[in-house]
């Protein structure tokens, strides 16, 4: 292993694995973090194996040792990042996203959408340009291909349906 063989190295891997992991969890470890100190603990076997510490020709002690090196910079670390988060400011009161659909299903809104599914697209085009984006009938009908006049009676004719068909609905009522 020392020479860089990965048989051996994984052989050694097999052999105390479990050992460093049990070291780390009696630590305060948990499982997850165990595992995922001993893959750390491993690393530094094979990076530094030209500097390993055999005692009475096990490579066990060294390993531990360096367990417990490797659990107390995980230990600082956490405590860095929590130290940072807690300086951190509060974050501001944000709207919630789910109002934004909220009316969704509101009775009113679906027949809306079913009387706009059966009007003709530049006729849509044409409301929600004014009415949701903010153009005037002049952009809205330049950008559409259409003369301002037809603009005008285009959405003069929608706007008279879409009231007309959406007469206020009573509790309880389905579109």
């Amino acid at each position: 292993m020392v020479a860089g063989s990965a048989r051996d190295y994984g052989l050694i891997w097999d052999r105390h694995r479990d050992r460093v992991i049990r070291h780390l969890r009696l630590s305060g470890s948990n499982l997850v973090d165990a595992d995922d100190l001993a893959a750390v603990t491993f690393l530094e076997l094979w990076r530094r194996r030209g500097d390993v510490r055999f005692v009475d020709g096990s490579l066990l002690p060294w390993l531990i040792v360096t367990a417990q090196n490797v659990h107390r910079n995980a230990q600082r670390a956490n405590r860095r990042y929590r130290a940072f988060l807690a300086s951190l400011p509060e974050p501001e009161d944000a709207p919630d996203h789910a109002e934004q659909f909220a009316e969704f299903d509101n009775p009113r809104l679906v027949r809306l959408r079913a009387l706009l599914a059966d009007v003709r697209p530049t006729d849509a085009r044409l409301l929600a340009m004014t009415s949701l984006e903010g153009f005037t009938i002049r952009e809205a009908a330049a950008a559409l291909g259409v003369s301002e006049s037809a603009a005008k009676m285009r959405l003069s004719r929608l706007r008279q349906r879409l009231s007309s068909s959406l007469a206020p609905i009573t509790e309880g009522e389905t579109p």
